[in-house]
């Protein structure tokens, strides 16, 4: 005969619910970091005066075009960097429930240090990583100092949102 063990079922329904909350959470802090990246470099371009080169770079190494004068209609232009923003944005996402698990797994404290490093090493290697999957030529890849600077400001971002929402301890 079996016997209904309704630990087992309150500690199901606990995890359930932390998961839900990680992912919410951290959908949301991956979102605004994206987001804060995406302003970062949209001014950097403007200060530069290369309006929109970085998202153009980036999504035609993505996605392709651009480089080879195989755009003739600048609609053509828009939708490859609205396509590659989606993309980014769903990449930032995914990074950001990565954090919000990491702190539950690891029961580490929010710091801003623990922040800035997950940006500069996480944000740097899916970038990277992304532009050695897809062969773009490295040399008109966006300078490292700027890109460090965003992945840092976006790994503070998440933290910051994380430490709002669920508190600076891992039980939030």
């Amino acid at each position: 005969m079996s016997v209904y063990d309704h630990s087992a079922h309150v500690a199901e329904q606990t995890y359930r619910k932390l998961l839900r909350k990680d992912v919410r959470d951290g959908a949301m802090a991956g979102i605004l970091a994206g987001g804060v990246l995406i302003i970062l470099f949209f001014a950097y371009d403007l200060v530069y005066f290369r309006s929109l080169a970085t998202p153009d770079f980036l999504s035609s190494a993505f996605f392709g075009g651009g480089e080879r004068g195989e755009e003739t209609i600048a609609s053509l232009r828009s939708v490859r960097i609205g396509a590659f923003t989606t993309l980014h944005l769903v990449t930032f996402t995914f990074v950001g429930v990565l954090l919000a698990r990491f702190f539950r797994f690891t029961q580490l404290r929010k710091t801003f240090l623990t922040g800035a490093l997950y940006g500069l090493i996480v944000c740097t290697a899916v970038f990277s990583a992304g532009l050695q999957v897809t062969g773009a030529e490295m040399s008109v890849a966006p300078p490292w100092p700027p890109l460090l600077g965003g992945n840092f400001a976006a790994g503070l971002v998440m933290v910051v949102f994380l430490r709002r929402v669920q508190g600076v301890g891992p039980s939030g």
